[in-house]
Order: structure tokens, then sequence, then C-alpha cells
């Protein structure tokens, strides 16, 4: 216990030190992330680099275990190397934006690599060693979706001062526990480790934030907590240890799960962002940035005590965690969501896939956009071609945009209002046309930078 303690504190000095030099260093233009879009609030370019103090702090971490238990160098390796791998793809993302097919096969061939280097999952049981099950072929695929998935549940819920960082530091604390109770020291060490890395990472990061997670440190995060879950649970019951992680993330599980399914039903990608997530909509209903962590970060504290409860009652507690999950599903839906009934989610239904084709014809035309920026050899040739498809996909030209009722789409470029859509009012609200709006987004800063300054659109 003294040494977690000490470990938590070491990470906590080391992040706290680190990260104002990291600001220093990315000031200099390296890795800001600039108000470009909007969804993104935030007043003026932030660092989005992190990660590298919480690398810093968990490397730090890492030596000191190897100090006081030399033996277990070779049972870390998989953990050490996918960090570095994980950290290391979401850095070059935060550098120089990869697109999520790169990321996804980057992200697969980590989590093959740790596989292979022997962190995995091969048999599932439960607390007193009941109905073990061999999982066989299954631990690849079981493993490798374990290992990515809760670092993209991470990324995903990233988009808000404090909220990923101060969810991983309650996991962290809670897997820490989990080490302490099942005696496994070297976990409970690197996990009080990170959290405390964490702890003064927050410190810049807790709004207004001066820095930024980034993916690099929301994948760091993320793959930690996915890979001190599978270590502890290799001297344990696997399912109780992946149980109470996953009810410990109830809130990132949830709020990517309405994500998901919200983008499959309108036609978008899955790794489509938008401005829906769980703190989106609690700001939208006017509370402060603070209220809304604080009560986010109650709840993570109360899953995670819950989760804790199915360890120390030996499984028992598992159906009332299960029902509190359930429970915040369906209060999500009906208050976040403003599902009211089955009535309301068949008409709710019927008219977001009544818009499904535009969506997907949208989507297409905005990859030809993307072509054409290469295509074309002269801005006023793009904008021209730009501007037919706006119409073609439903949005009024020049001409016809004097009508007062008209819907008007602001779209932000560099934390300015830099060109505008006008949509007729009878084919869709003011939200439907501006989520239309932003699948053009990368053709239109494609252009911009191609041409810049002359990158007006004009049409």
């Amino acid at each position: 216990m003294v040494t977690s303690i000490l470990l938590f504190f070491i990470g906590l000095l080391v992040a706290a030190g680190a990260t104002p030099y990291v600001i220093a260093v990315s000031a200099r233009g390296l890795g800001l992330d600039r108000p470009d879009e909007n969804r993104k609030q935030h007043q003026g370019d932030i660092p989005r680099l992190g990660g590298a103090p919480l690398m810093l702090g968990v490397s730090v971490a890492l030596v000191i275990i190897f100090f006081l238990s030399p033996g277990t160098l070779g049972e870390w390796l998989p953990v050490m190397v996918g960090s570095v791998m994980m950290y290391s793809l979401g850095l070059w993302d935060d550098l120089q934006p990869l697109g999520a097919r790169k990321k996804l096969l980057g992200q697969l061939i980590a989590a093959g690599t740790v596989y292979a280097l022997g962190l995995r999952i091969d048999l599932v049981s439960y607390p007193g060693g009941l109905w073990p099950v061999e999982l066989g072929h299954w631990s690849i695929p079981v493993t490798i979706f374990w290992l990515i998935a809760v670092p993209n549940i991470v990324n995903l819920i990233d988009g808000f001062d404090g909220l990923a960082g101060g969810l991983g530091l309650v996991m962290a604390i809670t897997l820490g526990v989990v080490g302490l109770t099942s005696q496994q020291l070297p976990v409970a060490w690197l996990a009080f480790g990170l959290a405390g890395s964490l702890l003064g990472f927050l410190i810049f990061n807790f709004p207004p934030a001066k820095i930024f997670l980034g993916d690099g440190g929301a994948y760091l995060i993320g793959f930690l907590i996915a890979s001190l879950s599978l270590f502890s649970s290799q001297k344990g019951s696997v399912a109780t240890v992946l149980a109470v992680t996953v009810v410990a993330l109830g809130v990132p599980i949830l709020d990517t799960l309405f994500a998901l399914i919200r983008r499959a039903v309108r036609g978008y990608p899955l790794f489509h962002a938008d401005d829906e997530h769980l703190h989106h909509k609690l700001q939208r209903m006017g509370f402060s940035k603070r209220r809304i962590l604080l009560g986010i970060y109650g709840v993570c504290v109360t899953l995670s005590l819950i989760g804790l409860s199915i360890i120390w009652s030996q499984g028992r507690t598992l159906p009332i965690a299960m029902a509190v999950f359930f429970l915040m599903g369906v209060l999500g839906v009906r208050y976040l969501h403003l599902v009211r009934s089955f009535a309301d989610a068949r008409l709710r239904m019927g008219r977001t896939l009544s818009r499904r084709g535009s969506v997907r014809y949208a989507l297409l035309q905005a990859q030809i956009l993307e072509l054409e920026v290469e295509r074309c050899q002269t801005p006023e040739a793009f904008w021209k071609v730009f501007g037919d498809t706006m119409k073609r996909v439903g949005f009024l030209g020049e001409e016809e945009a004097g009508n007062d009722s008209a819907v008007r789409i602001p779209m932000k470029y560099n934390g300015t209002s830099s060109w505008t859509l006008v949509a007729p009012p009878d084919k869709g609200n003011e939200t439907e046309w501006f989520r239309l709006a932003e699948v053009f987004r990368p053709a239109f800063i494609k252009a911009v930078r191609k041409w810049h300054p002359k990158s007006q659109p004009v049409f």
C-alpha cells in the first residue's frame, strides 16, 4: 500500500512538472488544436499533446516497478510494447491526421502484437472457478476486440475539458484497488502511478483547459485500462475483473453505444464526429462545464464502487450492477435523446430513415469533391463544382438565398465563419441540414489549404 501511494505521488509530480514544458513546446506550432469546427468551442489554439507527460509518468512508474520486482520484466513486456505502439499511433494522428481506416489498422497491429507477446484471454471463469470456458480460437478476436474497444471508447468521450482524464483517473484507482485486493502488487503500483500522472495532468486539463489529451493520451489511457484489467484477470477470475471494468466504464460505454446507433441509423460512418455526446447535450441544457464534469465524475465513482462490490461479494452483486447499467440506458434514452414513448420512437425512426438516402448520397458527393480538389487547376473551377454539388444535395443557390425563412448554416474554419450554406426550411430542420453540411467539411478544408487565400466559395 505504501509503495502504491509513493508511485501515485511520483506520477503526480512527473506529470505536473512535465506538462508546462509540453505546453511551451507546443506553443511554437507543434500539435495545436485549432477551433476550426463548430463543435470545437475552445478559444484560441490549444496543444493536444497531453499524452506526452502521461507517457513519461507511466514510464517512470514502470522503471520503479522493475527495480522493486526485477523478475516481472518479461511479464510486463506486452504492456510496455502495446503502450508505446498505441501512444505513437495517437501521437502521429495528433501531428498529422491519419483517418479512421489507418488508425484502425494501426490498432489491430498493436493489439495483435500484444496478443502474440502473451497478454490474452484464454479462459473465462467466474468467482470460485465456476463454469470455466476455454475460448480456443475465439481468444484472438475477443482479446483484440477488448484491447481496441476500450481505447476507442476513451477517445470518443474525449471531447470535453477534463472528462477523459477524470474518467481515466477513476478507472486507474479502481484497477489499483483490484490489484491490491487480489494481491497483485505490481498491477496496483502501475495503476496508482497512472492515477497520479492523470491527476498531475488534470491540473492543466480542467476547464478551462490549457492542454488536451489528444488521441495519443486517450489511446494510452484506454490501452492501459484494458491491459491492466487483463493482467489482473490472468491470475484470477476473468469474468469478474472484466465485469468490474465494464461497469466502471458505464458512462463512456453507453455514450459510445448511443453514438454508434444514431450514426448507423442516420447513414453516417460510425466514426463520423458529431456534437451529440452526453456532455454536449448536458451543456445545451444549460449546465456549466464544471457541474457537468463533477456530475459525471460522481456517477463514475458510484459505478466503480458497484463494480468493486462484484469482487468483494464474490459475484453476488452482479445482478445489481446489470440492473443499474440497464436503468442508465433507459434514462439516457428518455431524458437525453428525448424519446418519450414507443410511438415517439417509431415516429423519429421513420423520419430519420426517410433522410438516410439523402445522407448516403451526400457522403458519396463529398468523396467526389475531395477528388475534385486534386483534379481542378484553379479555385474558380473547384468552387463552381462545389456550388453545383451543394445544389444537387438540396442546398439553395445564391439566387434563392434571399428567402428570410431559409435555413442558414454557418460553417467555421480557423475560428471564423468563412462560409454559409442556405437550405430550404420545408425539407429538414436546422440540425439535420447542419449534419449534412458537416459531411463536406474535409473537401472544403482541403480546398482552402490548397488555394489559400483565394479560397472563398461563391455560388
